[in-house]
């Protein structure tokens, strides 16, 4: 990585506070890209080609000046990063003087450049993952064969293994994802990949290790937030991310609970999924009946299922008297045609409800 003429005006601008001495950064052609001297950017530097030539140090005395072009007395030391020259640092002034000084901008800027590089692979890295995410969700279809080469050769991961995907829905969901990362690696956590995806959603895979306690722990640290979460069952490979990540999307969809498993809601995911032609041919003598009813019907008849159909436990729950149950329920079956006592009939109102 090369020293650059944004990056040297900010090493500039925060050393010229520190260092009471002339300062020139110049790249690996020697021309000065950041400057105290304003007025010396962009000129070539006698010194700093010598010090490209030999990367080796040049200290430059008063009777050197006139030998070497646009100097003046001073230090020069080679930039290097990762083993390849990146520029060169120069400090004016006496060499005895500014020796030091100019070892530490080196140093400055050696780190400031290792930094940047960092912060520019993991970019790059989360663009990777980002971009092969999308693919892996693509709504209509996935290349497996393409995504699993990407995993193998670009982003050296095996996916050959159980994951279990965790969608949660938030907003501010950019500035969540690394918060999430957090969460996970101080639980243990190695997830395939943190990412945030569509409007509001960011989604963890996590290595399946049939512990929904940790994950469990993860939520409750969120409980401060607007947040609702999905947890899709352990699934295999490539198919299995996305079958998981659809599971989990169902599980936030088809419950009002706050955090939700697809294991949990596994027959309203049957219904839900049902082709809607058969669905609307089934149903339609009887969903304009159920639009209709008033909502202390509908909420018994949710509060019923729930219930498994048990009819004391429904009365305790919604605190309400056994016989006043039954006749809501007697009226839900006047008014749609569908007794919820009666199994196969309580089935499709279940399926209108969802």
């Amino acid at each position: 990585m090369e020293l650059s003429e944004q990056l040297g005006k900010e090493i500039i601008s925060m050393l010229s506070a520190y260092i009471d001495v002339p300062i020139n950064l110049m790249d690996p052609s020697g021309k000065i890209v950041a400057s105290t001297d304003q007025g010396r950017v962009s000129q070539l530097h006698g010194g700093a080609k010598k010090v490209i030539e030999t990367k080796q140090e040049q200290i430059i005395h008063e009777s050197d000046v006139e030998d070497l072009s646009n100097v003046k007395p001073g230090v020069n030391l080679p930039i290097f990063h990762r083993d390849e020259l990146a520029g060169v640092v120069g400090l004016t002034g006496s060499p005895e003087d500014v020796m030091q000084a100019a070892g530490m901008t080196r140093g400055s800027v050696e780190i400031a450049l290792e930094q940047v590089y960092q912060q520019r692979q993991v970019f790059y890295q989360e663009r990777q993952w980002n971009n092969w995410v999308q693919q892996l969700l693509h709504p209509i279809k996935m290349d497996e064969e393409f995504l699993i080469q990407e995993a193998t050769y670009t982003l050296n991961v095996d996916v050959k293994q159980n994951w279990q995907v965790l969608v949660l829905c938030l907003s501010n969901h950019f500035e969540w994802c690394e918060r999430i990362r957090q969460l996970l690696t101080s639980q243990g956590q190695h997830p395939l990949f943190v990412v945030p995806h569509q409007e509001n959603e960011v989604i963890a895979a996590l290595p399946d290790q049939n512990d929904s306690i940790i994950i469990e722990d993860i939520l409750k640290e969120l409980h401060t937030i607007d947040v609702s979460a999905g947890i899709g069952g352990a699934e295999y490979g490539i198919a299995g991310l996305r079958r998981s990540y659809f599971q989990a999307v169902d599980a936030i969809h088809l419950t009002d609970k706050k955090y939700s498993y697809s294991k949990d809601v596994q027959m309203e995911r049957l219904l839900y999924h049902i082709d809607p032609e058969i669905l609307n041919e089934v149903t339609k003598g009887y969903q304009n009946r159920l639009n209709q009813l008033e909502k202390v019907y509908k909420e018994t008849l949710i509060c019923y299922f729930a219930s498994n159909l048990r009819v004391n436990r429904t009365a305790a729950d919604m605190h309400i008297h056994r016989n006043t149950l039954v006749y809501r329920l007697e009226q839900i079956h006047k008014k749609t045609g569908l007794n919820p006592k009666v199994f196969k009939e309580a089935i499709i109102l279940q399926a209108l409800l969802l």
